[in-house]
């Protein structure tokens, strides 16, 4: 096991905008990955995927080299490719939230976690990402705890939030439809109800996990199939589901609408649940995930300053990897 091994491939919020992040998706590429596993090229892996990124975290096989790698994914599009050390030093900034639009921000280390625990438990994780996955997750917590970060928490359920409120007045008495009952879903559902609004309704294709929510939270459910009759009824209306495709589209809604409301759709899905077309109804307003981070700017406060203040922790961490695989190496 060597550190060369480790390579990470994949495209994030910094390298390709929202529209070339659904293509890649919808490319496929974890089948590629899981194929190259099942003929024995490469040892292992771990899928770290969320909203802003879709990276792969491989093992390779020592008889599999890494133009064999770039070969398999020639297809796709706008890829980075970090390998050995370069690699590992990446997976620390990420988990660090280096990487993230908030800067330290706890989703992705929690992501990554999430991200290697499926690892495991599928068989796809080896003693070398786990290694890596372990030291960065350790070294995610120090960072936050030693710089405090978080103390002034921005998340994006908190910014999904002031984003909706500085485009809709008096939203505690609007009419909101939550589309997804996914961890972003029922983050921003309890931000909604713990700023007042009381006439929330959800939905899900999977009925049984919108009634959990329910004896939960003092929520209205109506099935997927009634959305587009619910919509009309709704000031606010919220999608975050993981459907590959488009949920709402304007040849279904545009004639059930109220034309003496105003309707604002806030799009959080990668890749998107509502058709761009949308935006073209004269009484809507559509955004997207790219759009709510224009409010994270106006919240950046000390973040970069601290980010900057303790990057040497990167640095330590990989001195401690090294020592690592140092100390392994006499042992053999």
């Amino acid at each position: 096991m060597k550190l060369e091994e480790l390579v990470v491939l994949g495209i994030s919020h910094k390298e390709v905008e929202l529209s070339e992040r659904e293509m890649f998706i919808a490319s496929n590429p974890k089948a590629t990955v899981e194929a190259l596993f099942k003929e024995g090229k490469i040892r292992g892996y771990a899928d770290l995927s969320t909203c802003l990124r879709v990276e792969y975290y491989i093992h390779l096989d020592s008889n599999f080299s890494i133009m064999a790698l770039l070969e398999a994914f020639k297809e796709y599009e706008g890829i980075f490719v970090k390998r050995g050390g370069e690699a590992a030093e990446y997976l620390f900034s990420v988990t660090c939230g280096f990487q993230s639009v908030i800067k330290g921000e706890d989703q992705i280390l929690a992501q990554a976690k999430k991200a290697h625990l499926k690892a495991m438990e599928e068989g796809n994780a080896t003693a070398l990402l786990n290694v890596l996955f372990n030291k960065s997750v350790e070294l995610g917590k120090r960072f936050r705890c030693k710089s405090g970060i978080c103390n002034n928490a921005l998340s994006l359920e908190a910014i999904s939030l002031k984003f909706i409120k500085s485009q809709v007045e008096d939203l505690k008495n609007k009419k909101v439809l939550i589309l997804g009952v996914g961890d972003l879903a029922q983050s921003i559902l309890y931000l909604l109800i713990k700023a007042g609004v009381s006439d929330i309704t959800i939905t899900n294709r999977t009925t049984h996990k919108a009634m959990e929510l329910k004896n939960i939270f003092d929520v209205n459910v109506i099935t997927f199939s009634e959305k587009l009759e619910k919509i009309p009824e709704c000031d606010v209306i919220i999608s975050i589901t993981s459907a590959p495709h488009v949920i709402i589209k304007k040849e279904e809604l545009e004639n059930k609408l109220d034309k003496n409301k105003d309707y604002l759709f806030l799009d959080l899905a990668v890749p998107r649940d509502i058709e761009d077309s949308i935006k073209d109804i004269s009484n809507v307003k559509l955004n997207n995930l790219d759009d709510v981070w224009s409010v994270y700017y106006e919240n950046l406060g000390n973040r970069e300053e601290l980010v900057e203040k303790y990057s040497f922790m990167i640095d330590e961490q990989m001195e401690n990897l090294m020592k690592w695989f140092r100390y392994r190496e006499r042992r053999i």
